[in-house]
């Protein structure tokens, strides 16, 4: 305590003041809350960085996921305007022919950049699930990103599995089923979930994303239509053929067709899938997240809140803010990568507990999941 004090003059005591109250809340583990105390003391003599500062280190927020483990990263730093490579170069992923590019592997464990990652049979960063809910339980699917997913930190330290641990116990039986898969964009994100989710029959969806989702989207929407692919996709592929866009053309030409529609392609995306939910009788939760260092402006979460709410969606959470008040580098995976920590996460976790409580979704009507069942994992939509 005397050496806490002591720093408390030289940083943020809000930094402190998150940890103890994770901590005194319950909503960290216990397998790992010392920890958490001892990380955030360390984050303590960390010099902290501004917002320009990892403006500078960005190049693009997806891309610099994407890029991680290629070899061709200098190459892509050194010409801007190079397509992002898929991630497919990595121990984590596999290249599938559709428009998600590619998918988390199924059965692994491995280690990657030191954080260990474990994927199921159906290549979900998560523990194994019966298909069938058990009775009595209350099963959340997140579809998501790499923040989603959890890019950066341990199994069962991404935001899902903390909250999961900090619900157990409490009454009903609650799941937080994760589907999130790193540098897929929200179309993608959709279709995977499309292809695999429905199954495990979930009571809420919740989307995830961030302010960069507009841009990263079209960005995808190039890249695979250059591969060949989006021609059969449930979520892009009546867009595509709306712009005269097939499947084959170049980056460039994708672009110049891409570009003036941008903001349309995101509200087809969510118009997907607010009508899927709906078709399945499932509320569906539009979540935005925030990125550690990276303010976005009011303007830019009304925007596409605005989006959100046109296409249908009727339940919001936005925890922007989050990490307001808190030195991004006690937040941040590494000094280069603003992904968030375990702590980050932590707070995440604790903050969409409170959310999600405040909500009152509409369960009046059972949800009837008959989307894709015969879909295998992986596979194509029948």
């Amino acid at each position: 305590i005397p050496f806490l004090t002591l720093r408390i003059f030289k940083t943020d005591a809000k930094q402190v003041a998150a940890a103890l109250i994770l901590l005194a809340a319950g909503s960290v583990p216990t397998s790992w809350a010392a920890g958490l105390t001892g990380r955030v003391l360390s984050a303590l003599h960390a010099q902290g960085l501004n917002s320009a500062d990892y403006d500078r280190m960005e190049l693009g927020y997806y891309e610099r996921l994407r890029q991680a483990d290629s070899p061709a990263i200098s190459s892509a730093i050194a010409s801007p305007s190079a397509e992002a490579k898929p991630f497919d170069a990595g121990v984590l992923a596999t290249v599938v022919a559709d428009a998600r590019e590619f998918v988390l592997k199924p059965n692994l464990s491995t280690l990657h950049k030191g954080k260990r990652w474990t994927t199921d049979e159906h290549g979900r960063r998560d523990r194994p699930r019966l298909l069938k809910k058990a009775p009595n339980t209350q099963r959340y699917a997140l579809v998501g990103d790499s923040i989603g997913a959890g890019w950066g930190v341990d199994d069962d330290r991404d935001f899902t599995r903390v909250l999961e641990s900090s619900l157990f116990g409490k009454g009903q039986t609650t799941e937080m089923l994760n589907f999130a898969v790193p540098g897929h964009a929200p179309g993608q994100r959709w279709e995977h979930f499309h292809q695999i989710g429905w199954k495990f029959e979930p009571d809420v969806v919740i989307f995830e994303g961030t302010v960069a989702d507009a841009v990263w989207d079209e960005k995808r929407v190039r890249a695979f239509v250059a591969r060949g692919l989006g021609g059969d996709s449930h979520v892009y592929g009546e867009f595509l053929r709306s712009i005269h866009l097939t499947p084959g053309e170049s980056i460039e030409s994708s672009k110049a067709k891409l570009k003036p529609h941008r903001v349309r392609l995101l509200s087809v995306v969510y118009r997907a899938i607010v009508d899927d939910c709906r078709e399945c009788s499932t509320p569906c939760v539009w979540l935005l997240l925030p990125r550690v260092g990276k303010p976005s402006t009011l303007a830019e979460r009304q925007k596409l809140r605005g989006l959100a709410e046109q296409a249908g969606f009727e339940y919001f959470v936005d925890l922007s803010n989050a990490f307001d008040g808190i030195d991004p580098a006690s937040l941040a995976i590494a000094a280069d990568d603003f992904h968030p920590n375990a702590l980050g996460h932590a707070l995440l976790a604790q903050q969409l507990e409170q959310a999600l409580g405040r909500l009152e979704l509409d369960r009046s009507v059972p949800s009837v999941h008959n989307r894709n069942s015969s879909t295998p994992a992986g596979g194509s939509p029948q």
